[in-house]
């Protein structure tokens, strides 16, 4: 992902330069100098680890990384690595737990100045870090949360492209059928007409017209049939657009290759569907994992979703589940949600392929 490499660079810049007057200085005990190296170097390990495979475990050392060395050797810019660290929390934790997380490692970054150096260098430094990091942390979630709506708005226009083709290709089907199609029967029920007047040579050759009228006719009517047949929503194109660069949780969709929607408006319900699972889970769920299948079992879709979250701890529905039950309802399906406290959250919609005459 292009905005995963920025930020790789960018901080590993960031973290190069908080080294470099360490290294420049050097240390007067050897020993101490070795012990701050292994953990200035773990720390960019684990960032670049982080960044390959987002995990809370991964940034909690980093956080540990980092009061190791303030309390080996404090330079005074061990503050920008916790920036780092806030940059990353809005793509794994609500803003809740990202907020209370930054208190907690300032709170820790303080305690090993002070004990480094003393109370007043602590009161002068970390509130300036304190407000860097909360300042990082919301660009960075209104960043992760643009990319988010960027996803859906590529999915949705992926789909309403579909229509469009699709409405153009049937008025055209339709037109070919009934203006061209009205012609060949007259044309065939006029030679048939002349069939009965004509004898001889010229018979035959009326007969002849008329078999390549009727065979023409024929003709038309299967390649209508068959453009009708092939005139399908590429549903599983939108979904992929859909999950591709979420950030959080990470998403892993299951989607055959070859589904197609015939209803355009139920192709645009399972799309609404999916994506408030994406946003119900990177929002309120705490989740790192995302699963999504999405399939056709004969007359249906089935649209089968759990993460790895915290789950809800009450049993009612929120604003965008009550829309996404009322929209699948309303379109002849059911929506059945499983979820408790710690347990993930469960769903499982079924769909009509078609709408009810």
């Amino acid at each position: 992902m292009p905005q995963t490499r920025i930020l790789g660079a960018a901080g590993l810049t960031a973290w190069l330069m908080v080294g470099l007057p360490v290294v420049i200085q050097g240390a007067t005990v050897p020993g101490v100098m070795l012990q701050w190296a292994i953990a200035y170097l773990l720390f960019g390990a684990l960032f670049i680890a982080d960044l390959r495979h987002p995990r809370l475990s991964f940034l909690a050392m980093e956080a540990l990384c980092i009061v190791v060395m303030v309390l080996l050797l404090c330079d005074g810019f061990e503050g920008t690595l916790m920036v780092l660290i806030a940059m990353r929390l809005p793509s794994l934790v609500d803003r809740k737990r990202g907020l209370a997380w930054i208190v907690v490692q300032t709170l820790l970054l303080a305690g090993a100045v002070a004990f480094h150096w003393n109370g007043r260098s602590a009161f002068l430094l970390t509130p300036a870090y304190f407000g860097f990091q909360i300042l990082a942390f919301f660009s960075f979630e209104l960043l992760e949360r643009e990319m988010r709506t960027s996803a859906q708005l590529r999915a949705m226009q992926d789909l309403v492209a579909d229509g469009g083709r699709l409405a153009e290709r049937l008025r055209i089907a339709r037109e070919l059928h009934d203006a061209l199609g009205h012609h060949l029967t007259a044309l065939t029920l006029n030679l048939e007409a002349a069939l009965m007047r004509t004898e001889g040579a010229a018979h035959g050759d009326v007969e002849k017209a008329q078999s390549l009228a009727r065979t023409l006719l024929a003709d038309v009517r299967v390649i209508v049939a068959e453009k009708n047949a092939d005139d399908c929503l590429d549903l599983g194109r939108a979904l992929r657009t859909l999950v591709a660069d979420l950030p959080r949780p990470r998403a892993q969709l299951d989607v055959d290759d070859s589904l197609r929607v015939d209803d355009p408006e139920h192709g645009l319900v399972i799309l609404r569907c999916v994506q408030e699972v994406v946003t119900n889970a990177a929002r309120h769920s705490g989740a790192e994992n995302l699963w999504i299948s999405v399939r056709r079992s004969g007359d249906a879709f089935e649209v089968h979703a759990r993460d790895d979250g915290r789950g809800r701890g009450t049993a009612r529905d929120g604003f965008g589940l009550r829309g996404m039950r009322e929209r699948i309802e309303q379109a002849g399906g059911e929506l059945t949600i499983e979820s408790g406290t710690g347990g993930g959250f469960a769903l499982t919609a079924f769909l009509p392929a078609r709408s009810a005459p």
